[in-house]
């Protein structure tokens, strides 16, 4: 593979001492080939683009404390206890692995109740442990170790959260850092116990990801552990994931290494509680959902790949969403299954990736409910592909 020290080409030759040259001014001792050339292939050796993004990391780095913040940042609270991470260990070839599990990940929570800058701040903080750790196992094994993995385990996160307006803005910054300030530093992201509907949150998420972080995505359903077990030591791997390792006590689990994370109270959004409810926006809609029934919203979609965005909230109590295809007739295929939603407490929102047009429902289900009628306000937005503005007469 070129691109990579001891195998680059004349144009990529000319191109690394051009990129030298040009930064000569912000030179830095621990610069050295491999750090030069990231920001190359980042930027398909365009000495230009490689130089404003090696500068514009310079400025970040200063501004975010970066070289510093392993000694002198104190992780907050409420992110400490409820941000899901783990660090595992080696893999086989000496890069580092971290275990992201998302079942109690609540990006949504976060966006409420903590300023998005502390929560970048913190992702900072485990990007740069994870460097660390790559120095670490270079000083150990003799050879250049300059990319980590991740594990992220999928299992129990709903399609709610994981399509939150505000939870996906807010996993758009991430991703956004993580591109622009560490490019070039993934090996591998395995996607375990993936859902159902994984392409539909990743096709929401790929305008801010790069084709070659794409192409280190391996998705797995059940069948993933043999998988792990081809890249990371059995006994490094947790039990839970394939390998033999458990903590001191047996726990397979290994939580004295793992938090698994929790979901944040919807008491701790201060962030949020200055904002106005739902039923007081103005165009907001209003329906009334008998118990032990269920009412549709229709929704014309009429390009392919439009994306359709609802916020919610009930007055009093739950309700279960879903979000269905109409077919001929009264036949509706449910794209997205009812789940039952605490908006009553804060309003909710879901995103939608329409890969064909035709004709779509918002089901607000109350069929459990045997006492209470149910008042939803809500709003829809249609935005055609490829465009910032709401599409109108979306509703029928």
């Amino acid at each position: 593979m070129t691109g990579y020290v001891g195998n680059l080409n004349a144009a990529q030759e000319e191109a690394l001492k051009k990129l030298k040259e040009n930064t000569a001014d912000v030179y830095n001792p621990s610069y050295d080939d491999y750090n030069y050339l990231r920001w190359l292939r980042a930027r398909e050796f365009d000495v230009a683009k490689a130089e404003a993004m090696m500068r514009k990391n310079i400025a970040f780095r200063r501004n975010i404390g970066a070289d510093t913040i392993l000694e002198d940042y104190k992780v907050p609270e409420l992110i400490d206890r409820c941000f899901p991470r783990g660090y595992i260990g080696p893999d086989k070839d000496g890069c580092p692995v971290r275990y992201m599990p998302f079942k109690f990940l609540d990006l949504k929570g976060f966006a409420y109740s903590v300023k998005k800058s502390e929560v970048l701040k913190f992702l900072t903080y485990l990007f740069e442990h994870d460097i660390k750790e790559m120095e670490e196992m270079t000083k150990k094994t003799g050879r250049v170790i300059e990319k980590h993995s991740y594990i992220v385990d999928m299992e129990g996160y709903t399609f709610q959260r994981a399509t939150n307006r505000d939870g996906l803005n807010l996993l758009s910054e991430i991703l956004k850092l993580y591109e622009a300030h560490y490019p070039e530093r993934m090996k591998t992201t395995y996607f375990i116990n993936a859902p159902i509907y994984f392409n539909l949150v990743l096709n929401l998420l790929k305008p801010f990801l790069s084709e070659n972080t794409l192409k280190k995505f391996r998705v797995f359903a059940k069948d993933f552990k043999k998988y792990l077990l081809n890249d990371i030591e059995a006994e490094i791997l947790p039990k839970f994931l394939g390998g033999e390792r458990t903590d001191p006590d047996g726990n397979p689990l290994c939580e004295s290494f793992i938090n698994f994370g929790s979901l944040i109270p919807p008491e701790k959004y201060v962030l949020r509680k200055s904002l106005k409810s739902l039923e007081e926006d103005e165009g907001v809609c209003c329906i009334k959902v008998p118990r032990l029934s269920w009412r549709l919203v229709d929704i014309l979609v009429p390009e392919a790949n439009s994306k359709v965005e609802w916020e919610f909230e009930t007055s009093t109590q739950d309700i279960a969403v879903a979000f269905c295809l109409r077919k001929e007739g009264e036949e509706l295929e449910e794209l997205v299954a009812p789940e039952r939603v605490a908006c009553h407490l804060v309003p909710e929102s879901a995103t939608f990736l329409c890969e064909k047009p035709g004709k779509y429902a918002l089901k607000f289900d109350n069929s459990y409910s045997w006492l209470s009628t149910k008042k939803v306000f809500y709003k829809i937005k249609v935005t055609l592909a490829g465009k910032d503005e709401d599409c109108e007469d979306s509703l029928t």
